[in-house]
């Protein structure tokens, strides 16, 4: 029996199959290069890689045309290459030489370079209908947010129903020493200041170590909007608090109404992130991205990448994409800091980094994992890096130093500006946040059948041969420009939309 797999770049050693292959079938190879064949030596699943040639013990495994481990045994042509061959030296505190600078305590600092140059508009130039906001950002959503300040007021926060309201929670805000709770009160500002809040509702208890009226004065200061804090503790009780609460965003709501009225494309800012992942995102939904990306920075809109976690292994290729050398030198800095904290811990990350969801889909080492979700950016040059949930003060790609977990990633998105967000995966991760619409891109025609419910858009055509990443970004595109108008996402339908905390890292005392 024939079965397909694709192989990236000529020079790669390895193609990924399209379809299980069992012991002793033919394996087609498309895709770069010329058309090869070889015997499948193992039964290899699909999405999996396999061996184009002999590879020997210690050799560089080759895929994307860069290195994404090193062999482990001899690989002979045909056989499954996987975790029982393949390994990386990334993040490995159990080989490590030692030689590991020390941590950083600082996360990273702002550097910009030149801004994008919008296209000059005309009468046929892309809009959205949104809201515009005084500061001159443009919200796709029009909200009341409630935030709680710490965990012991997420009980309270959550027991709001307002159809206008959408309620953050956390797991921080006390006993967490002063750089993480400065961390959380700047969060909750930035979140405060999303275009997608037309006014804000702070919940407190009281007592916890984030400087709650602090926070209020701040957001007031940083954007005009309507702001409220209700302290459960000077209420006297949760039940008290919960009517301040439903008063002041009955208030709200009232006061924000609305309506939508067209805004330019270049006032969206596009968060990226990816999760569940697998080798097919790589070959479709994030090419796909990646050309929706793009398409914006030509408009002049601006786009957010983090998850500093899988740039490792390919940052050295964003790096070269940098508008200016210091901030491909702060991406490669961010990077090495996330590695340290990962090789500290004397393990190796695998299971973590890539998960073991990843692993099943045949992601098989952090540097495969990096090189197909860098592909979500583009081609677009890297024109700031900037601290977790800090908006960016330039128009176009920016990188966030930031997790790749989803609570802490939407919510630094959030935290950046985003007023939506293109989430790709794989295996198929249903997650949304609570007032930023989240739409989800896959390219695993298994996950487009098992999972469409919690799926807007496919890609798998890419792998297919049906079309190209440019024309699967265009369908992307009008989809985002709904989503922006108002079309509802799979996750805002189905009410999948809780996945939110903020990042820290220090201990919780």
């Amino acid at each position: 029996m024939d079965v397909k797999a694709i192989r990236i770049r000529e020079e790669d050693s390895v193609a990924t199959l399209l379809e299980d292959a069992r012991a002793g079938d033919a394996v087609r190879v498309t895709g770069a290069g010329p058309a090869d064949a070889v015997t499948a030596l193992d039964p290899i699943p699909f999405g999996h890689k396999v061996a184009l040639r002999r590879i020997a013990k210690g050799e560089e495994v080759v895929k994307y045309g860069e290195s994404i481990g090193r062999a482990t045994a001899d690989i002979p042509a045909g056989a499954w290459v996987h975790v029982q061959n393949l390994a990386s030296d990334r993040g490995r505190g159990d080989v490590d030489s030692g030689t590991a600078s020390p941590l950083s305590s600082v996360d990273t600092v702002m550097v910009t370079g030149p801004g994008a140059v919008a296209a000059v508009p005309d009468a046929k130039e892309p809009f959205f209908m949104g809201y515009p906001r005084p500061d001159g950002t443009a919200g796709t959503r029009n909200y009341v947010g409630v935030l709680s300040t710490v965990v012991c007021a997420n009980d309270a926060a959550s027991r709001v129903r307002h159809p206008m309201a959408r309620v953050f929670t956390q797991q921080g805000g006390c006993s967490q020493t002063s750089p993480d709770v400065k961390g959380i009160e700047r969060v909750l500002v930035n979140l405060a200041r999303n275009p997608n809040l037309g006014a804000v509702v702070l919940v407190s208890l009281g007592c916890e170590s984030v400087h709650s009226e602090a926070v209020a004065e701040e957001i007031r200061k940083e954007t005009g909007k309507p702001v409220r804090l209700v302290v459960i503790q000077k209420e006297g009780s949760e039940e008290e608090a919960e009517k301040k609460l439903d008063s002041a965003v009955r208030e709200f709501a009232d006061a924000i109404k609305a309506d939508r009225v067209p805004v330019p494309v270049s006032k969206l800012r596009l968060g990226l992130k990816c999760g569940s992942s697998d080798t097919t995102q790589g070959l479709s939904a994030n090419p796909a991205a990646g050309a929706v990306v793009d398409r914006l920075e030509a408009l002049g809109a601006g786009i957010v990448i983090g998850e500093t976690t899988e740039f490792m292994g390919a940052e050295h290729i964003a790096s070269r994409r940098a508008a200016i050398p210091e901030i491909g030198r702060a991406i490669r800095d961010a990077v090495r800091r996330m590695e340290d904290r990962a090789r500290a811990m004397g393990v190796d990350m695998r299971g973590g980094q890539p998960t073991r969801g990843n692993i099943a889909g045949g992601l098989t080492t952090i540097e495969e994992k990096s090189l197909g979700a860098l592909a979500k950016s583009g081609h677009a040059v890297f024109r700031a890096v900037v601290p977790y949930g800090e908006p960016p003060v330039v128009p176009g790609l920016s990188f966030m130093d930031s997790p790749g977990r989803e609570p802490e990633m939407l919510t630094g998105l959030a935290a950046a500006g985003c007023n939506a967000v293109l989430f790709t995966t794989g295996r198929g991760a249903p997650q949304g946040f609570p007032f930023v619409p989240v739409l989800k891109v896959t390219g695993n025609s298994r996950t487009w059948r098992a999972m469409r419910r919690h799926m807007d858009c496919y890609a798998g055509g890419i792998m297919a041969g049906e079309e190209t990443p440019e024309e699967a970004g265009a369908r992307i595109f009008d989809a985002l420009i709904r989503t922006a108008s108002g079309d509802e996402t799979a996750a805002e339908v189905t009410g999948y939309t809780n996945s939110m905390n903020i990042w820290t890292k220090g201990p919780t005392i």
